[in-house]
C-alpha cells in the first residue's frame, strides 16, 4: 500500500562535512583501479574526470577496511567490516 509522497527537505544536512556539499547535481563516477596492491581501491571521478575521492583498501588484515580520502590524499572516513555479531534468540 502506497502512502502519500514525503515532503522534499529544503535544508539538506551534511554526513561528513559541508565542504561535501554542492546546491547542485553533481554527477561522480565510481571505478575501480586497474592497478591496486590490495586489488580493492577505487576512484571516484567527477564528469570532467577530476578525482575527487579515492578508496583505499588495505591489503592482508583480518578485517577488511577501507578509507575515503579526498583528491589530495586526506583520510575523511574509515569504513570496516563486520566480521560477526551476536544475536539473543528467545
Amino acid at each position: 500500500m502506497e502512502g502519500p509522497l514525503p515532503a522534499v527537505v529544503s535544508a539538506y544536512v551534511p554526513v561528513l562535512g559541508p565542504q561535501f556539499c554542492s546546491p547542485n547535481h553533481v554527477d561522480l563516477t565510481v571505478t575501480k583501479s586497474p592497478i591496486s596492491l590490495s586489488g580493492s581501491d577505487f576512484v571516484v571521478t567527477d564528469s570532467d574526470g577530476g578525482v575527487v575521492f579515492k578508496v583505499q583498501g588495505r591489503a592482508m588484515r583480518v578485517r577488511d577496511r577501507r578509507v575515503l580520502v579526498d583528491a589530495v590524499g586526506n583520510p575523511i572516513l574509515t569504513m570496516k567490516e563486520k566480521i560477526c555479531q551476536w544475536k539473543k534468540t528467545n
